[in-house]
């Protein structure tokens, strides 16, 4: 009875070292890709006035193209917890790579009253080529303030 070995093939050298370039090279491209797409939002201040309370939200548009079209939908919390309110904002247009702050102001809600704000949905974003996809995901949350903007 004989015994085979079983022998594999032997990859060179420049083989290999070009196999890890290409994937040392794209995971990093790949991964700067998805984190510049993205929307940031914060929550910059709030500010008493005779019907109610103002919010000043910055956006940085980081997503490559102009948006046209940018309609949020948030739900306003009070510092017990209880919803207070709900607002449906239009802030758009943004330019490509800009940021921007755009001011709401809330009726008949006093500031002190606002715990929490929950974005609760993208209804709408478009850019110059059309509808862009309208996830919450996409948005990077941030607030300046101890209220808390959050999705």
């Amino acid at each position: 009875m004989s015994i085979r070995t079983l022998q594999w093939p032997v990859p060179r050298p420049s083989d290999l070292r070009a196999l890890i370039a290409g994937i040392a090279l794209s995971l990093p491209l790949t991964a700067i890709a998805e984190a510049e797409e993205r929307l940031g939002v914060e929550l910059n201040k709030l500010e008493p006035i005779d019907s109610g309370c103002r919010i000043y939200l910055v956006f940085e548009n980081a997503l490559g193209t102009k948006l046209e079209a940018l309609e949020l939908e948030l739900i306003l919390f009070d510092t017990e917890g209880f919803i207070k309110g709900r607002l449906t904002l239009d802030a758009a247009p943004i330019d490509a790579d800009k940021t921007s702050v755009r001011l709401f102001d809330l009726a008949q809600i006093e500031c002190e009253q606002v715990g929490r704000i929950l974005v609760n949905d993208v209804l709408a974003m478009a850019g110059p080529d059309g509808a862009l996809p309208n996830e919450v995901s996409r948005l990077d949350l941030s607030s300046k303030l101890e209220v808390d903007l959050f999705k």
